[in-house]
């Protein structure tokens, strides 16, 4: 009688993987495995130090607690671009979360490239906030002519973004080809479809670099195109999660003789 490892197969959202139902015999050996909990609580780690961060971002006056110190109306008003800055990072950073665990979701299995590109993506993320303070520095405050220091700030953000896509972007292209992470029944239209919306999501950094040449702020704004999701909407077909794995798919529980 050959019992069945417990623990050690790969249960998603996107299926269960049927075609190495027991798992590895040794979880992480050559990189390998279906214990995605590890990569999950670091991500989701980063991703919690980053939003938290950036709240630091907005520091109060130098002046605070001396006679000098402006009226909170001024001063409330001077902070405006930051404010906005601020709303727009958190919600860049929430949407980047919110496609990391969208892909991860569908994923039975990993392998040290997933490992290693994942791990280039979450840089991204923790240098986030620094890229804020620099647009809190440099940033635009209106729809006039920029600094050139305005224009350059808004293109390292927006390019540093776009780079933290294509990663996702790859990681997703890397795992699903030929399902090699991913359950054999996680169709095909699925997988496309999400792949359409990450190439959106590149594409909208892409062209706001153009656009912060001619106009800082106009491209910060774009980036709500990403952050509310209207990439999404281009594609109606997609769904909010894949189909539910039928309970055929699923290895039979206890022990196989």
């Amino acid at each position: 009688m050959n019992g069945r490892p417990s623990g050690t197969s790969g249960t998603t959202i996107g299926g269960v993987d049927e075609r190495a139902p027991d798992g590895p015999r040794l979880e992480g050996v050559a990189g390998t495995g279906t214990d995605l909990s590890r990569l999950f609580a670091l991500s989701d780690g980063v991703f919690a130090f980053a939003l938290t961060f950036l709240a630091v971002t907005l520091v109060l006056p130098a002046t605070l607690g001396s006679s000098t110190l402006p009226p909170l109306p001024r001063y409330l008003a001077s902070l405006q671009s930051s404010f906005v800055g601020y709303v727009l990072s958190y919600f860049v950073v929430a949407s980047w979360w919110s496609s990391h665990h969208r892909l991860f979701s569908s994923f039975v299995r990993y392998d040290a490239l997933l490992v290693r590109l994942n791990t280039f993506f979450l840089l991204v993320i923790s240098i986030t906030p620094f890229l804020v303070s620099l647009l809190f520095a440099y940033g635009p405050n209106d729809f006039r002519p920029s600094s050139l220091s305005a224009r350059l700030a808004v293109v390292i953000y927006a390019a540093v973004q776009a780079l933290g896509g294509a990663t996702l972007l790859g990681i997703w292209r890397h795992a699903t080809r030929d399902h090699r992470l991913v359950a054999a029944t996680l169709p095909e239209s699925w997988i496309r479809a999400t792949e359409k919306i990450q190439w959106l999501n590149v594409g909208t950094f892409v062209v706001s670099i153009g656009i912060a040449f001619a106009s800082p702020l106009l491209a910060e704004l774009l980036w709500i195109v990403m952050i509310f999701g209207v990439s999404r909407r281009l594609i109606p077909r997609l769904g909010r999660k894949p189909p539910a794995p039928s309970t055929a798919d699923r290895p039979p529980l206890g022990p196989s003789r």
